[in-house]
């Protein structure tokens, strides 16, 4: 990492924090859409609708989808957060790297993200949505792995049983 400028290596902190709050924003815009409207608007032969119909029709999908990729960023940030402020303020530039991008992250990755999301799901989800898709598609063995890790989980039997309990089905 020596011979890439610390320049470079901030503006793909940059890029990375972007792409962190593409992610955080489409899971919130995703999960908030009103779904009548989107079925809706998908009978009436809306293309994005459809796409985000289609992506929806598999939430546990979608969701590993998002955390794969935001967990993927956010990692690769912190790296590189740490490797520029080791080079800007020595050692003790692994606190201040620490201290900033968790600010950083917090507002612009997350919670500013989401907020837009939450009060504009459409313009958020069926944007995002166009890129969304072919990640769903190029990452779909990771998805799978970690789909198949939390069905096998305690929470996944917990989870169902509490579903099953809510609707007077009988448990398992």
């Amino acid at each position: 990492m020596e011979h890439i400028s610390t320049t470079t290596l901030i503006v793909t902190l940059i890029v990375m924090v972007v792409i962190s709050a593409y992610f955080s924003g489409s899971e919130t815009g995703m999960m908030t859409l009103n779904r009548y409207r989107l079925r809706h608007m998908a009978k009436q032969g809306n293309r994005q609708a459809k796409r985000v119909e289609k992506l929806l029709r598999k939430p546990d999908r979608l969701i590993s989808l998002v955390l794969i990729g935001n967990n993927l960023v956010n990692i690769l940030a912190s790296a590189l957060g740490t490797i520029v402020g080791m080079r800007l303020y020595g050692d003790a530039g692994v606190a201040i790297a620490t201290g900033v991008l968790t600010f950083v992250v917090l507002v612009f990755a997350e919670v500013l993200p989401k907020t837009i999301a939450a009060l504009y799901p459409e313009k958020v989800a069926y944007p995002s949505s166009l890129l969304l898709a072919p990640l769903q598609i190029l990452m779909m063995p990771l998805v799978w792995l970690l789909n198949t890790i939390y069905s096998h989980s305690d929470a996944h039997d917990g989870y169902k049983n509490r579903y099953r309990r809510e609707r007077g089905l009988k448990q398992r």
